[in-house]
């Protein structure tokens, strides 16, 4: 069974290590040294439980919580505060998702109290089942994520992590069939445009080779149904997922796909029947027609094309362009002018980094 999430969201480093050796058995801490962090990481994480510094500095407490309490999702889950003093008051007291405090010097049974306290007080999500439903079984699911946008592979993690699964990941095709075959995953989720290998050519890789070829594989792709079809069709993928997604409809996915299940309402490919083995020759002639296409896509495009914020380079095409504002839309809708503002810059840094180590 997967521990729930802790978020600690402080700039005081000792008091992140400090928590975390209190939370580390019964809970997985994650942790934010800003709101603006604390807030993004709780809209694609989803912690059980939310730790914040009284006095953070940048967007503050307050605002922070006001921001989860914006959005459907964050809006139930409980929140703590760090401080000095027994309790609050002012601005934060008043904020519904606001349930106590953590009071210093840190005393380790007191923490866990409370945090097992208002756990076991916490309220379903509007709408939602406090437990979805899931495969019986011993160990974790085991996810290979393979992308070369490194920001897309830590999206995944965090978002699949807090579900519970067990993470890999490939930073390109080669990458993602060699640790395929060392650590035999439960699903592949696999992207089209890589360098030394793309997805199509993984894809011929693994039908090929006996023990790997019964291992679903989602593609996940920025094109849709244009790569998505020809892929279900052909080379018995299960199924595709269009970039930008949500982490819900990512789990939902792997879910539905292990479990055999069809969704029509979230993807329009046909999903594989779930003891089918893939058939790589079903028809010859087209998939030699799709293998000459794909000669000609480039196997590498501009470096964290889905995830780059729209101002991050003039060299963007118009497509990405409208991909990343509907990525950031998607991502910041309900949050407040500063901390969107805030954010945005942050991608902007990461993604400007992610291009000089190229």
């Amino acid at each position: 069974m997967s521990k729930p999430n802790v978020l600690v969201i402080t700039q005081h480093q000792d008091s992140v290590e400090e928590l975390k050796t209190i939370f580390a058995r019964e809970y997985q801490p994650l942790s934010a040294n800003n709101g603006v962090d604390g807030v993004a990481i709780s809209r694609l994480a989803r912690p059980a439980v939310i730790v914040i510094e009284r006095d953070l500095p940048t967007f503050q407490a307050a605002g922070v919580c006001k921001s989860l309490l914006a959005n459907e999702d964050a809006r139930s889950i409980p929140v703590l505060v760090l401080a000095e003093t027994e309790n609050v008051d002012g601005e934060l007291s008043a904020f519904a998702n606001v349930k106590g405090v953590i009071q210093r010097p840190f005393q380790a049974k007191q923490v866990m109290s409370k945090i097992q306290s208002v756990l076991s007080n916490a309220p379903t999500p509007a709408g939602k089942s406090a437990t979805r439903p899931a495969m019986k079984r011993d160990e974790p699911i085991k996810v290979l994520s393979v992308d070369d946008s490194s920001v897309v592979r830590k999206l995944v993690t965090m978002i699949l992590t807090a579900e519970g699964f067990k993470v890999s990941t490939a930073s390109d095709g080669l990458d993602g069939v060699n640790k395929a075959k060392e650590i035999r995953p439960d699903i592949i989720l696999l992207d089209f445009v890589m360098p030394k290998m793309n997805g199509f050519q993984v894809c011929r890789i693994l039908q090929k080779d006996e023990k790997l070829r019964q291992i679903p594989v989602i593609l996940v792709t920025s094109k849709g149904d244009k790569v998505g079809d020809k892929f279900v069709d052909q080379l018995g993928v299960t199924g595709y997922i269009t970039k930008p997604f949500q982490p819900e409809e990512l789990v939902s996915k792997i879910h539905q796909t292990l479990e055999g299940l069809s969704s029509p309402a979230e993807s329009s490919a046909p999903a594989a029947a779930p003891q089918a083995a893939p058939t790589p020759a079903r028809a010859p002639e087209k998939a030699a027609q799709i293998e000459a296409a794909s000669s000609v896509i480039p196997v590498k495009e501009t470096a964290h094309q889905d995830m780059a914020p729209a101002v991050a380079g003039g060299d963007l095409d118009h497509r990405v362009k409208e991909l990343v504002k509907a990525e950031v839309d998607a991502l910041m809708g309900t949050l407040e002018k500063q901390i969107e503002k805030l954010v945005i810059e942050k991608l902007n840094e990461y993604i400007r980094r992610a291009k000089k180590k190229e």
